[in-house]
């Protein structure tokens, strides 16, 4: 039979020792990231006679859906029963929602013949690591219908992690640290791409054989490029700062070289660089790891983008339009200097956009601190973008998705209409635009802008026709929602929950502070965009996808039916170990997650339930529940109001469709 791994059991030892037993084809994963996993309910075991004969080991991807397969492993004596099906078979039972289970296997080993017997099937093939260069292949096994976009992309963008010097010694000669073995295994590889500085490859070339080792390196991975004076100005700012002027010169460099070369993250084993890790990431906003954290965090996150939500939530944030070109000092921190890109090059490219009656938009900080830049202009019911950066690399994922919206917010009146950018990326500016809807078209990123609200039987837009009402699942509508912003799809079949919220956490989840300026005054659907996560009593109940209607009680004249998100993911857990697997997505502290536990299950142990939200948009006029229950009768009974229920999808369209029509009157009133 299939069943759960508890961390600790017999049957949890039996797993890790046939990990053990087969790593040379599974590749290393910590102790610690195989504990975590079992606690999240992502390791499932085949047992029969209170044996282990097999195990599954996977990782779950929020935003997208996807569920990557870490491990799949039969014992060589039970091979052959049935058993790896029956474990890919109960992936795809506990995750019915999701789009599908994507893998990279490399084409020598024998599994490669038994994944199109297990349904998946082939997307392509790259370049593997090591001296042969085995090709990798990517599979696919469709669970849910995936994708208005043909088939799903054969690599998705990758977070860019530099290796620091002692890392590559470990891996090129092979020592004894797991860990460092670990970040070229092809799991690894299906999130991350490692990279080299140039210091490191300097370094390596003085040591013996080390001709030979820089140019495997250079070949299998990317060095990371930056010009000369970005890397120094990075290395000035480290020997100046008094916390980290006594480390090492040659460590400053690796430092300052995978800043300026735009890593997402650093990974080293050197204790006295870890010791100094919150100083050098105050300085220079790159995150740095030991390999264990990093492998653990990758496995934990399902190998997404972390966030910033609650460092840029906790400063504030404000748009504003440009009234003239900034100066070549504010144009120098979006400037891509891992290329040489000047203030000057940037400015030639922002000129498009006022030569044309464009637009520059500046998201900051309430302190004036620069986040994000935006340049677009209209052309025959055409958005064009030229320009779209972040000011900061490590809050550059979250505060260019807010950027991105904000720019389709100022393309949303009018008819329906097209938005494409056309600059250069970044994997952390691509990610973003992919998660706010963006398809990548040849070098250029598109999306649509629409205002329809379609009900079951209405005319469908070209992306949905093919598929057709009755066959739209909410994976699809979200999808939809995402690339035709603000357009909606009510479709009938799509879950939805009323939950209801404080106002003290409605105010800043849901991003109606008051009093403050609009974050996106332009349209009265532009509402923050960002990926969010609320903490409630747990619940078994709630699947994901599906639609949110939050209900913010005693709320005064803020409260009543309040906003419409998507819910993406659930989760329920210990508190503290939710809490820390999700700080970065939202804005309460631990205090305010522990006041939501209750006791859980056969065990009574604390737990909480993790929703875990996004496209959120707030109704400018909130309903009070004397509407909402003509709307929806059924709030006059108890229980609406103290926890999440279950509610059809076309009570959801009535509460949309009353929230945007009070506005619409209220502003014509207004004028």
């Amino acid at each position: 039979m299939i069943s759960e791994v508890i961390p600790d059991s017999q049957h949890y030892n039996q797993v890790i020792e046939l990990g053990k037993a087969n790593s040379k084809t599974l590749g290393f994963l910590p102790f610690a990231a195989i504990k975590q996993a079992a606690l999240d309910g992502r390791v499932l075991a085949f047992v029969e006679d209170d044996e282990v004969k097999g195990y599954a080991l996977f990782a779950k991807r929020v935003r997208s859906g996807d569920i990557s397969l870490t491990h799949l492993c039969v014992d060589h004596r039970a091979r052959g029963q049935g058993i790896a099906r029956q474990l890919v078979d109960s992936i795809v039972q506990r995750n019915r929602h999701g789009a599908g289970i994507r893998l990279l296997c490399r084409k020598d080993y024998d599994a490669t013949d038994m994944w199109p017997r297990l349904g998946f099937q082939p997307l392509g093939e790259k370049p593997g690591r090591g001296k042969d260069r085995l090709p990798l292949v990517a599979w696919w096994l469709p669970i849910a219908a995936r994708t208005l976009f043909d088939e799903p992309e054969q690599y998705e963008a990758r977070m860019v992690v530099a290796l620091d010097t002692n890392i590559w010694l470990d891996i090129r000669e092979q020592r004894d640290f797991p860990a460092s073995l670990a970040m070229t295994a092809d799991w690894v590889g299906e999130a991350a791409e490692l990279a080299v500085t140039e210091q490191s490859l300097s370094e390596l070339s003085n040591r013996r054989s080390g001709s030979e080792s820089v140019a495997s390196i250079q070949d299998e991975h990317r060095t990371l490029e930056s010009s000369r004076e970005a890397w120094q100005m990075t290395l000035r700012s480290l020997q100046e700062e008094p916390s980290t002027s006594r480390l090492e010169e040659n460590d400053l460099r690796v430092v300052a070289q995978a800043t300026a070369g735009q890593a997402d993250y650093l990974v080293s084993r050197d204790e006295e660089l870890i010791r100094h890790s919150e100083n050098i990431k105050e300085l220079t906003s790159l995150p740095l790891m030991t390999p264990d954290d990093f492998l653990l965090m990758l496995q934990s996150q399902g190998g997404e983008q972390s966030f910033e939500t609650r460092r840029i939530a906790a400063s504030g944030m404000a748009v504003s339009t440009a009234t003239e070109l900034p100066s070549d000092a504010e144009l120098s921190v979006y400037c891509h200097h891992h290329v040489g890109e000047s203030p000057s090059e940037l400015r030639r490219r922002l000129s498009l956009v006022t030569s044309s009656r464009g637009r520059i938009e500046l998201l900051v900080t309430d302190s004036g601190e620069p986040l994000a830049l935006g340049a677009m202009f209209d052309e025959e019911a055409r958005f064009t973008v030229t320009a779209l950066r972040g000011a900061n690399r490590q809050q550059t994922y979250t505060a260019v998705r807010q950027m991105a919206h904000h720019l389709r917010s100022i393309a949303v009146d009018g008819a329906p209409t097209t938005i494409t950018v056309q600059d250069q990326t970044h994997p952390s500016v691509e990610r973003a635009l992919r998660d706010e809807g963006f398809r990548p078209e040849g070098s250029a990123w598109v999306a649509t802008v629409r205002t329809d609200i379609l009900e079951y039987g209405h005319a469908l837009p070209p992306k949905l026709i093919e598929v057709g009402w009755d066959q739209l699942t909410a994976h699809l509508v979200r999808e939809y929602e995402r690339y035709a912003w603000p357009s909606k799809v009510f479709s009938g079949s799509v879950e939805s929950y009323m939950v209801p919220i404080k106002p003290e956490y409605a105010r800043v989840i849901l991003g109606y502070e008051e009093p403050q300026p609009p974050l996106f005054e332009l349209h009265p659907r532009a509402a923050a965009a960002r990926d969010n996560v609320y903490y409630m009593s747990p619940r078994r109940s709630l699947e994901a996808p599906a639609r949110i209607i939050w209900w913010v009680s005693r709320g005064g004249q803020f409260g009543g039916v309040r906003a419409l998100s998507w819910l993406d993911e659930v989760e329920t857990g210990h508190p503290r170990h939710l809490y820390r697997k999700y700080r970065d997505r939202g804005v309460l502290d631990e205090l305010q997650v522990r006041e939501s536990a209750k006791p859980f299950g056969e065990t009574g142990h604390l737990a909480v339930t993790a929703l875990l939200f996004s496209q959120t948009e707030v109704f400018p006029e909130p309903i009070p529940l004397t509407r909402a229950r003509q709307l929806f009768p059924k709030m006059k009974t108890e229980g609406y109001f103290v926890t999440a229920r279950q509610i059809q999808e076309d009570v959801v369209y009535k509460f949309y469709e009353e929230g945007m029509r009070l506005h619409a009157q209220t502003h014509r009133e207004a004028r």
